[in-house]
């Protein structure tokens, strides 16, 4: 019998049920003991504490806490010694003797906490670690004013590239872990929220390039309790299929069994922009066209009588407020627990006609029913709305059109009419009444259930979904160039996205004497659907009706839907003898819709092994209070393609003035994953009593099976064929260093963090090149890193002509497309953060400074502004361009021969720059007042600012850019992409 995803969705977790029940029988039959014990385990406060672990030394007979903190266990004798043991508590031992009631009080361990790691369904201890696991805490977190999670990742881990491809409100950021693993697909690592995997990506079908809006900024940072980044393939391949691009593990704040806290936090500041292009003023510029023309385009007394010099980036940029308000409640008793919150973000753009605001709601709840089950849920709920102007990538808007018109243009007619003379569309017009809004409702949550069967033995179940609405409205009026030509021009478009996820697993743990075994066993599903339409509309009656409905010529409309799911088996087991030699082992196994009938399964395995040098005997060395050998090795996959491509699929069309079909895609039954074999090694040092943390990694990761488009012969009917093609390494190291360099009433701490990563190209269809992507000419070649630029090198302006000089690199004596060659690499050498952070009695100040270090960038807004050809106003660089034969000078000449202006102009090593630089990210000094104040515990004042100084060579408005957005084969390009704005706030955090 084959059974289909949907039947084992029905099946599996009934077999779990069943198997539940039956080890739940088999727990309670147990052979009576001579001697009954109980008693009660408190803090020291006197709270009773519920599930605490009690265990017969040497055995594995034991018992857990209820509700109310009281046990009952069964001895065998008087000489028996128990073992009381519970997170965030030191363990203690007891021995009967002549007692039939011991009551035990647990002694707080703060850091104990801090020592386990949120991993992939579970946690594990830090020092037993075996992957590569990077963590950021509530410290990093907080008084951060970024709108996302992936925000406050920027320069808080080594070997996470967060790059922001720009200043949009709400916009996506990339994120990439160890490098960039594919071509075709995404290289966005896998978001795990709470154990459930999360939608993530770009859902708008209106292009804006790298102003993309993530799923992710749906979601609220306040909310983060931590994040763990799991980085090679033993951390990662728990999850298997899509793990390739790492795996970020977040877990969001819950409720404890205290009196119920009240926190409120806010901030409000404002935001500029901290950069400008220098651009020509009104007497620059006619000057220029003047000795462009070589005529007296603007005679001498309109020179002397200048009535309009419009500074447009003054125009278009603004002081734009930023603001958010949060309320949140939590505690409970030992039975219930609960945190909720509130949250309101609401950031106005620096560029016209931009903005987000988001709304956002959660509650998690836990509740121990008894002592052996545990339920609990999680809902977050979010509406956000999000208000985009065309930049990168367009030349119709705000941005763009701002820069480039010449300052002899006002901004208004004498009758408050936009004045739209110059040579596109007026930059103001755009920014105040171009509409294209965006609306975001989304639900994210998930119901859970902990059952221990036996002491060591727990089944646990979470069922998840993840329901995401997003519509947009665009509408462009008559007052617009662009909206005058269709006389008015709207679209509405639509999309439903729905991931329904349920895990369920079985974790066992057992200690013999010095060995230590926990072995975890499991089994889920994901169902995922889209479903998407849009129309467009033209030739509206009124520039006052900006709905569909009112459009009397509806353009094109569409709609569609597609359907995936994948079920998997997964497994790991856990080895340490002795808390000194560690074992970790761990596989899954996949099923995935998306990949054809012959490759649909894949099997994901790693293994890793740690050993902690400072636990052997010989290692007495007392400034070494950690020191640990890891290596891993594993498979990871990403099926990060879209459904049904490995299928005969078919289009629509007309054919004679009926409906007809036509196939559109070859079937590919051999189609199957990318997959990523990652080796991994390195150590972790503690010094002085882990004043001094350390931790370094090398790793190399060989990713194969590449999705890629191979072209096919025009016989065959289509163009192209998606297959299993093409092969990427990515070779790097990374290092971490925490540092506690003062402890006392004045304490000083460092966090640094670097990191280095090679990408090459192995192998290609038939070794062709991918070439000319992009308006930087990027280039996909075997032997090189992924979108390397490649174009005509620059060797100067030739002082006799004022033209430029290209390199002829075949030495045929002519400059054609045969010379072009490698003339920059968009991949830094290395990046980082270095986070101070200072303290003394009440004060706090925070320095963070994020790096790039050995990036190129195509400048393409160059293209454009030092063109020295056409109406565009230019960079006031132009006023040392040529003129005269002897002139030595980079700038060429002014021209209007149109083929030596078109090759002055042509892409080429002229317009790569230097985009490495040096960001102070975020500065936050904060004073806590003293508890002086009845049911106050906790009041504090900061100030906060966000990109303060900048420190580069680049000469546009942002280094940290990619016109493209989250595309793998065209990065470290701009074209007018969105700066990031300097941010000041000051916030307040209030508890009681």
């Amino acid at each position: 019998m084959k059974l289909s995803l949907q039947s084992l969705s029905v099946v599996i977790p009934k077999i779990l049920f069943l198997t539940l029940c039956f080890l739940s029988y088999s727990g309670f039959s147990q052979t009576a003991q001579n001697l009954n014990i109980t008693g009660k385990v408190t803090d020291k406060q006197g709270v009773t504490i519920p599930g605490v672990n009690i265990v017969i030394k040497g055995t594995l007979n034991g018992t857990v806490t209820d509700v109310d903190g009281n046990y009952a266990i069964d001895v065998p004798s008087d000489s028996t010694v128990l073992e009381f043991s519970f997170l965030g508590f030191k363990n203690k031992s007891e021995t009967v003797g002549t007692r039939r009631v011991i009551n035990v009080t647990l002694e707080s361990d703060i850091k104990s906490l801090s020592e386990f790691v949120v991993v992939g369904y579970g946690v594990e201890k830090r020092t037993l670690l075996t992957g590569a696991v990077a963590e950021i805490d509530q410290k990093q977190l907080k008084d951060l004013p970024v709108p996302s999670i992936d925000g406050v990742m920027q320069g808080q881990v080594a070997g996470v590239q967060v790059t922001q491809n720009s200043g949009t409100p709400g916009g996506a950021m990339s994120v990439r872990i160890r490098g960039i693993s594919s071509i075709g697909g995404s290289s966005q690592p896998l978001y795990v929220i709470d154990g459930i995997p999360v939608t993530t990506g770009d859902f708008s079908q209106l292009s804006f390039s790298g102003q993309g809006v993530n799923a992710l900024s749906d979601l609220n940072p306040n909310d983060i309790e931590s994040i763990t980044v799991l980085k090679d393939a033993a951390a990662a391949s728990i999850y298997g299929a899509r793990a390739s691009n790492g795996v970020v593990v977040i877990t969001t704040k819950r409720g404890a069994a205290e009196k119920t806290k009240i926190n409120f936090s806010s901030y409000y500041g404002m935001q500029q922009a901290w950069n400008t292009v220098d651009m020509l003023d009104a007497r620059e510029w006619m000057q220029y066209r003047n000795d462009l023309t070589g005529t007296q385009v603007f005679s001498p007394e309109q020179m002397n009588n200048i009535k309009v010099d419009t500074d447009w980036q003054d125009e278009i940029f603004r002081t734009a407020p930023i603001a958010n308000y949060e309320l949140s409640a939590s505690g409970g008793t030992e039975k219930t627990r609960f945190f909720m919150s509130g949250n309101l973000f609401d950031q106005e753009g620096i560029l016209l006609g931009t903005d987000y605001r988001r709304v956002n709601g959660r509650l998690n709840l836990d509740h121990t029913i008894n002592d052996k089950l545990t339920i609990g849920t999680s809902i977050g709920l979010t509406y956000s709305k999000t208000d985009r102007v065309e930049s990168d990538q367009s030349l119709h808007g705000v941005l763009p059109n701002g820069i480039s018109t010449p300052a002899i243009y006002p901004v208004y007619n004498p009758d408050g009419t936009y004045n739209q003379d110059g040579p596109y569309s007026n930059a103001v017009s755009i920014g105040n009444e171009y509409i294209s809004e965006s609306y975001s409702y989304r639900a994210v949550g998930n119901v859970y259930g902990d059952y221990k069967i036996l002491p060591n033995l727990k089944f646990s179940t979470k069922w998840g979904i993840d329901f995401l609405n997003y519509r947009e409205h665009s509408y462009e009026s008559t007052i617009l160039v662009q909206g005058a030509k269709y006389n008015g021009l709207g679209f509405e478009t639509y999309s439903n996205i729905l991931n329904l996820v349920s895990n369920n697993f079985l974790t066992y743990t057992k200690k013999i004497d010095k060995h230590n075994i926990e072995v975890l066993g499991g089994y889920s599903f994901e169902q995922y659907q889209t479903a998407s339409s849009s129309i467009r509309g033209q030739d509206f009656a009124d520039q006052s009706l900006e709905y569909i409905s009112s459009a009397s010529t509806i353009v094109s409309a569409s709609a569609s839907a597609s359907f995936s799911g994948i079920r998997s088996f997964f497994g790991r087991a856990n080895y340490n003898f002795d808390n000194k030699y560690l074992l970790s082992v761990s596989g899954r196994l996949d099923g995935s819709s998306r990949f054809g009938e012959n490759n649909r399964n894949g099997f994901f395995p790693a293994v890793s092994a740690g050993w902690r040098i400072n636990e052997e005997d010989f290692m007495d060395v007392a400034v070494i209070s950690e020191l640990k050998l890891r290596a891993s090795y594993g498979l990871t996959g990403n099926d990060d393609i879209p459904a049904f491509l490995f299928a005969e699929l078919y289009g629509n069309t007309s054919y004679g003035g009926l409906p007809a079909i036509y196939p559109s895609n070859i079937p590919n039954p051999d189609l199957k994953w990318e997959s990523t074999a990652q080796f991994n090694i390195g150590f972790d040092l503690g010094l002085f009593e882990d004043r001094v943390v350390l931790s370094a990694d090398y790793y190399d990761k060989q990713t194969k099976d590449l999705l890629l488009s191979r072209p096919l012969p025009p016989s065959s009917g289509f163009s192209s064929i998606t297959q299993n093609v093409g092969e990427v390494e990515n070779k790097g190291i990374e290092l971490a260093i925490t540092t506690q360099n003062y402890v006392g009433d004045f304490t000083w701490s460092t966090r640094l963090n670097l990191s280095g990563n090679r990408n090459k190209v192995l192998k290609l269809y038939n070794g062709e090149p991918i070439d000319d992507l992009g308006r930087g000419s990027s280039r996909i070649e075997e032997g090189e890193p992924i979108g390397i630029f490649y174009s005509y090198n620059s060797l100067g302006v030739d002082p006799s002509t004022g033209d430029i000089v290209f390199e002829d690199t075949n030495f045929d004596g002519v400059i054609t497309a045969a010379d072009r060659t490698k003339v920059g690499n968009p991949h830094p050498d290395f990046i980082g953060g270095i986070t101070n952070t200072f303290g003394y009695k009440g004060f706090d100040l925070s320095i963070f400074f994020q790096f790039s270090y050995g990036n190129d960038v195509f400048n393409g807004n160059r293209l454009f502004l030092e063109s020295l050809q056409g109406g565009d106003n230019q960079v006031a660089d132009i006023e040392r361009r040529w003129r005269q034969p002897g002139d030595i000078t980079d700038i060429p000449r002014a021209t209007t021969d149109p083929i030596a202006a078109a090759s002055n102009k042509r892409v080429s090593s002229r317009f790569i720059e230097d985009g490495s630089y040096m960001r102070l990210k975020n500065l936050t000094f904060g004073y806590t007042f003293q508890n002086d104040w009845k049911n106050i515990e906790n009041l504090r004042i900061y100030f906060s600012g966000q990109n303060l100084l900048t420190f580069t060579e680049y000469s546009g408005l942002d280094p940290e850019v990619n016109y493209r957005g989250d595309d793998n084969a065209v990065i470290g390009t701009d074209f007018f992409t969105y700066p990031q704005a300097r941010t000041f706030i000051l916030g307040l955090n209030l508890s009681f």
